[in-house]
């Protein structure tokens, strides 16, 4: 800034129009305006907010690329147990019973495979699953409700 000053008259600050030393120095009278600077903000910041969803966009993509595979693999490993536990089954009931006839033998192996399955949707049933959470809010509120309507009563 160049500080002039008129003898006997009042002192005053023109402003220079540069930056550091003249780099990046405007042209006088073409700085840029509020709303010039305001649309170049907007559309730097459209930028940041365009990349930012690429990168989401891209991460997505690796995550369910990923987990189609394991799903996959989890799929195949799931079918091939099953395989090797019908395959143990079998070979159970043929040792256990070794003079029985096919249907006997597909008899026991039914009746063991019902009798697991039985066991474990028993133990699966008898299992509470956890609330989520709405429905808890709305049993605690129907819970303050009805004390609430019982404070009333007495």
């Amino acid at each position: 800034m160049a500080n002039r000053s008129e003898p006997g008259g009042p002192r005053y600050v023109e402003p220079e129009n540069r930056r550091a030393n003249g780099v990046g120095a405007y042209a006088p009278g073409s700085e840029p305006s509020l709303p010039a600077a305001l649309e170049k903000l907007a559309s730097a910041t459209q930028g940041v907010i365009t990349k930012r969803i690429d990168l989401v966009m891209l991460e997505i993509n690796a995550l369910v690329g990923t987990l189609v595979v394991r799903t996959a693999l989890v799929i195949f490993g799931v079918i091939v147990g099953l395989a090797a536990w019908f395959g143990a089954i079998s070979a159970l009931v043929l040792w256990l019973t070794p003079n029985m006839g096919t249907v006997g033998h597909l008899a026991i192996f039914a009746l063991v495979n019902a009798a697991i399955g039985a066991v474990v949707v028993f133990f699966a049933v008898r299992e509470q699953l956890p609330k989520l959470a709405a429905e808890a809010e709305e049993e605690h509120e129907r819970d303050d409700s009805r004390a609430t309507a019982q404070h009333t009563h007495h």
